[in-house]
């Protein structure tokens, strides 16, 4: 038996390969839907890979059946991918693709080194795996994969690769795998004698085509979520003016309801007790009791939040001046005063029972300006990215959409917002200037 075709060389090279490229997928699909058993998965999947890539025997040295057999670790790799987690293929190849886009970024970078210093860091020189070497090697990987965690994958963990489709993905793995596994063959079979400036390009253009790869696949997923969220963003648009409708005709109808109720309760008032009359009138009242703004849409919203507030407890204070905001939109005010305050709701409901719990929303002129101010107690800690305030919501993907809504029509009619959080009162000041139309 010739041990040679399995014990050689290469051995070495081949399993600590696949346990990089394995490391660089899992990094990718670390935010997947797991499989049950996942470690149990992980650790069978892996070994088995890095056991047959140990086991595939050198046929032969040259650099297409060596290129061939670090292709078998990367298809492990996928299997591995998909034996783990609850993804789809498109969501396989998306991460196989990066993921050897990444590796091999990393091995460019390593050879880039070697390059220039062959006497300390080139194995084919020095003939063994010496300290250099293996620092290099593992310094270059843990650079390389740092840099992908903290510019790709912390910013991109709630992408859908799934929805770009498999072909898409598919031809993207495909092409890197053709020109990143296959361009050094064709480079080293075309120029034998191959110069530094030559090779320093070759491996230059290695990287810059890995990193192109990259850039494209996760400008294509970015692409996907957006397109997706601004189909989101206008159906609820839709059914924010379908709302708005609905919203109207009810309060018409309580309005006229209350009205004719308070005539009918004064025709038989000597029938109730006086205590008991004031009660009912009281009530009628407060349920009856239009919220005018100079500002149909505005009277709407706020009628409608103030029977919200008052069925869950909370004081609701408002001083508008409706005729201030008639330059925007019907829609655009409903989603804008109905998105905000009902965030407000929704923080001060989660206030400990006892707690004073009170929303006051303020609209005004001053000097040229519209000034519109929400603020209303919370608890706990808001929740920030990049220096803007997100949902609190663990589904970020399915969630979020009324904060951008907002943020959406303020800038729509060159306004402007800032928040404050001081003492657990959260405010957010928005500036429209007067009179001006929307972009």
């Amino acid at each position: 038996m010739n041990t040679g075709l399995w014990i050689n060389s290469l051995l070495p090279i081949k399993i600590i390969n696949t346990v990089w490229l394995l490391l660089a997928a899992f990094m990718f699909s670390h935010s997947l839907p797991r499989r049950d058993h996942y470690v149990r998965r992980l650790i069978t999947w892996s070994l088995a890979s890095i056991v047959l890539s140990a086991a595939i025997p050198l046929l032969d040295d040259g650099l297409l059946f060596v290129s061939s057999m670090f292709l078998i670790s990367y298809i492990m790799t996928l299997l591995a991918v998909r034996f783990c987690h609850k993804a789809g293929w498109s969501t396989v190849c998306f991460v196989g693709a990066a993921a050897f886009a990444v590796d091999h970024i990393a091995s460019m970078l390593d050879s880039i080194n070697a390059l220039n210093f062959p006497e300390l860091l080139n194995y084919v020189d020095t003939g063994f795996m010496s300290i250099p070497i293996i620092v290099n090697y593992i310094g270059c990987r843990l650079l390389v994969y740092a840099l992908t965690d903290y510019l790709l994958i912390k910013k991109n963990r709630d992408l859908d690769t799934d929805a770009i489709g498999f072909a898409p993905t598919f031809m993207i793995m495909i092409v890197s795998l053709i020109i990143n596994l296959y361009l050094n063959l064709v480079f080293s079979n075309l120029v034998p004698d191959k110069t530094y400036w030559m090779s320093f390009f070759v491996y230059l253009m290695n990287i810059l085509i890995s990193l192109l790869l990259l850039f494209c696949q996760f400008a294509m997923v970015r692409e996907n979520r957006m397109r997706a969220q601004l189909q989101v963003e206008s159906l609820l648009r839709e059914q924010a003016k379908a709302q708005y409708r609905i919203s109207k005709e009810n309060i018409d109808a309580i309005n006229i309801k209350c009205h004719d109720l308070k005539h009918q309760l004064l025709a038989v008032k000597n029938v109730f007790d006086p205590r008991e009359y004031n009660e009912i009138m009281e009530m009628i009242n407060s349920y009856g009791a239009e919220i005018q703004t100079n500002n149909e849409v505005l009277d709407v919203v706020f009628q409608e939040k103030n029977f919200q507030c008052r069925k869950l407890g909370i004081q609701f204070t408002c001083i508008i001046d409706g005729k201030a905001l008639d330059f925007m939109g019907t829609t655009d005010l409903y989603v804008l005063f109905g998105n905000l305050i009902d965030n407000a709701i929704e923080a001060v409901s989660k206030l400990p029972d006892g707690e004073t719990k009170n929303i006051q929303v303020n609209v005004r002129r001053d000097r040229g300006f519209v000034i519109v101010t929400i603020e209303n107690s919370y608890t706990g800690e808001l929740v920030w990215s990049e220096g803007r305030l997100t949902t609190s919501k663990s589904d970020k993907r399915n969630h979020g959409f009324g904060i951008r809504s907002i943020e959406k029509i303020v800038h729509k009619y060159n306004g402007r917002y800032s928040i404050s959080t001081e003492d657990q009162i959260f405010s957010m000041n928005i500036v429209f200037p007067a009179g001006l139309q929307s972009n």
